[in-house]
């Protein structure tokens, strides 16, 4: 008898395992966002998956499921490569070091004036998906931007001081 229930509770187990890596097959598949370019240039790349969990920010859950909302509906859209071949030194912006400049340029964003036209939901989609934790309004990388899409050197330098030596390779100067 004892020899039953441990060749039932290894079938079991077998049956389970196998569920796993079907669904887990089944998931990768069903769910991976194929790169898409459309007529306008516009692009759609691969993106992370959502978290099971949502995250709480500071100000509470209402605030969360509007942002979550937003975040489904409000991705700003990219294009599929830098204008011209040549992207703008988005580093000079407070806050966009290489990993994260690297990582807007994968979403389709390669020009100051790309963020400077960003909405709040756009902002809030950024935000949510690429999980900044609220630093693109934190660090005002939207009036950056403007300001450096304008070619406004000296308020920049003024506001965010000297370009924070990253004149880099776009942007008038």
């Amino acid at each position: 008898m004892p020899h039953l229930v441990l060749e039932i509770a290894l079938w079991v187990f077998l049956a389970f395992f196998v569920g796993c890596l079907v669904g887990y097959a089944l998931r990768a598949l069903l769910m991976r966002r194929p790169t898409t370019a459309s007529a306008d240039g516009t692009v759609e790349p691969d993106l992370p998956e959502e978290p099971a969990t949502p995250r709480m920010p500071l100000s509470g859950a209402a605030e969360t499921s509007r942002d979550s909302a937003a975040a489904r509906t409000g991705r700003p859209k990219g294009i599929a490569q830098a204008r011209g071949g040549k992207a703008d030194n988005l580093q000079r912006i407070s806050g966009i070091g290489p990993k994260n400049e690297r990582t807007l340029h994968s979403l389709g964003f390669f020009h100051f004036d790309q963020i400077a036209a960003w909405s709040d939901e756009e902002v809030a989609w950024v935000d949510d998906h690429l999980k900044f934790n609220g630093r693109v309004i934190r660090e005002e990388w939207i009036l950056q931007a403007g300001l450096l899409a304008e070619g406004k050197e000296e308020e920049f330098d003024r506001l965010y001081g000297s370009s924070r030596g990253k004149r880099g390779s776009a942007g008038p100067h």
